[in-house]
């Protein structure tokens, strides 16, 4: 009963051993709940948010280290609870990910367009736009919602898994003019002096041998993609700050486009530096939507002490 994704280039036949099926039951289980209200899905999911919270020990570890390095002050008990809000969003974020899928996104629940005219003016430039995010967990709701109305490719970190990586990438092509694989420098730079938008969230760790630098992000030493100013500095394109807001348990989303970030310095190193202040203070903002599952803060050299061990 699974319907099919958008993408002619998907075949379910080369997934049919055993391996797969749980993933097979996983998608089934994404459409089943999606034959239920809106509202009733956003609860299923903060229910499957908080099972995730008690489960998933490994990725309650890694939230729980990151929030010791990104709100050292707080206190235990806060952080605490701001880990079990951040797995009710994943929890949501997943049920936002199904509705994406077998249902359409206009149907979900009320949606608003914050600062559109910065994007509209940087459009018209013509030297295209780099969209600035912060791994929040609406972004994959985000591809339904703002794709279809602007010309985005999206640059995304294939998964592990073959099955899922496949119906993932059909499933965002329906939305987005491209996907773009996150060392992929040279179509990103294409995409742009096509005048387009490339969608990029740079605020999760890369080694030094696929273009990582040591900066600060939360005042820790944290390895972070360099690739943002230097594509800004090939390509004169506009770095445009994007924050996704879920309201209300998806009652009510806003998607604000801030206005253009211009990157104060020609060192890579220091300009880095500046859109990792951006994002920090957009997670700041609302920490409790924020993807802290992921090892952002991996050891830079054997000279830094591994939070996760």
């Amino acid at each position: 009963m699974i319907v099919s994704p958008g993408s002619e280039t998907f075949s379910w036949k080369h997934y049919v051993t055993p391996a797969y099926w749980p993933t097979w039951l996983g998608f089934g289980f994404f459409w089943l709940l999606t034959r239920l209200p809106f509202p009733v899905v956003m609860a299923v999911g903060r229910g499957l948010g908080s099972v995730m919270h008690r489960c998933l020990r490994s990725r309650r570890h890694v939230t729980l280290a990151n929030l010791n390095i990104a709100f050292p002050d707080a206190t235990q008990s806060a952080r605490n609870e701001l880990a079990q809000q951040s797995f009710r969003h994943l929890g949501m974020a997943t049920a936002e990910t199904a509705w994406s899928w077998y249902r359409s996104a206009e149907h979900m629940a009320e949606m608003q367009f914050e600062g559109v005219e910065h994007l509209e003016k940087a459009l018209a430039q013509g030297k295209g736009v780099i969209l600035l995010q912060a791994h929040f967990t609406v972004l994959e709701l985000c591809a339904a919602v703002v794709g279809p109305r602007w010309p985005i490719s999206a640059v995304y970190d294939p998964p592990k898994n073959p099955l899922f990586a496949d119906y993932l990438h059909s499933q965002r092509s329906r939305h987005l003019q491209q996907l773009i694989d996150n060392r992929g420098t040279r179509e990103m730079v294409r995409c742009l002096r096509r005048g387009e938008i490339v969608w990029f969230s740079p605020d999760q760790s890369v080694s030094t041998n696929h273009g990582g630098v040591v900066t600060e992000y939360f005042n820790h030493p944290a390895l972070t993609s360099s690739g943002t100013a230097r594509i800004v500095k090939m390509t004169g394109a506009t770095l445009i700050p994007f924050v996704p807001t879920r309201h209300d348990n998806g009652a009510r989303y806003t998607f604000r486009f801030g206005e253009p970030l211009s990157l104060q310095s020609d060192d890579v190193m220091q300009a880095t530096q500046q859109v990792n202040d951006t994002l920090e203070a957009h997670v700041r903002s609302q920490p409790e939507q924020y993807l802290w599952a992921h090892k952002r803060f991996k050891p830079p050299s054997a000279e830094h002490a591994n939070p996760y061990s």
